[in-house]
């Protein structure tokens, strides 16, 4: 390589003429570009935080029984107790089993005439209603029917709920509408009544 004198900056090469300065130039830059390449493949990876969603914890809230006040066991028990008491006193009584019904001597047949009749106590209607399980849908609420026929007439007890308290009432109506009831006060049948109904 031949330079000229006087011309430092200015360099003959074999094969091309180069001027000094702006070899330099890019010399700088290349490194400056190979500094910038080294520090983005040498940068650490900036890791992604995955924020986790707070999960809200379900509370099992426990499911509150529903006890009945009455059901076909102490209707069964009711039963026994007034077939024991009518044969004493020489009477057979069938009670209602939520299928056939039961059709009164010259009377009106149940458990269809508390829906469809007036009911008379004391000469004052009442609302009166079948219940199974002794809900208190009604002023008096049914959980059984008895009921024995004779020549001309019959007996049928209605034992009732009546604010949680046991009610026994008696027709022997021969009126269908509206239908007499009064309350039985005999002891023996409301001393069953009563001790069936508060058994747990």
């Amino acid at each position: 390589m031949t330079t000229l004198t006087g011309c430092s900056q200015i360099h003959f090469g074999k094969d091309a003429v180069t001027i000094g300065n702006v070899k330099k130039e890019k010399s700088t830059k290349a490194k400056i570009k190979k500094a910038q390449s080294s520090s983005k493949k040498t940068a650490p990876k900036k890791k992604k935080v995955v924020k986790k969603k707070a999960t809200k914890k379900k509370v099992k809230i426990p499911k509150k029984k529903i006890v009945s006040k009455w059901d076909i066991k102490k209707t069964q028990k009711l039963q026994k107790a007034v077939n024991q008491w009518g044969k004493a006193i020489g009477q057979s009584y069938r009670f209602y089993d939520g299928k056939r019904t039961l059709k009164t001597k010259n009377g009106p047949t149940y458990p269809d005439v508390l829906k469809k009749n007036r009911f008379l106590l004391n000469k004052k209607i009442i609302k009166i209603g079948y219940s199974l399980l002794g809900k208190n849908d009604y002023q008096y609420n049914v959980v059984a029917i008895a009921n024995e026929n004779f020549k001309s007439w019959h007996n049928t007890y209605l034992f009732c709920l009546m604010k949680d308290k046991p009610v026994i009432l008696l027709d022997q109506s021969k009126n269908t509408n509206p239908v007499m009831v009064k309350v039985v006060k005999g002891k023996k049948l409301n001393k069953d009544f009563s001790k069936i109904y508060t058994e747990k």
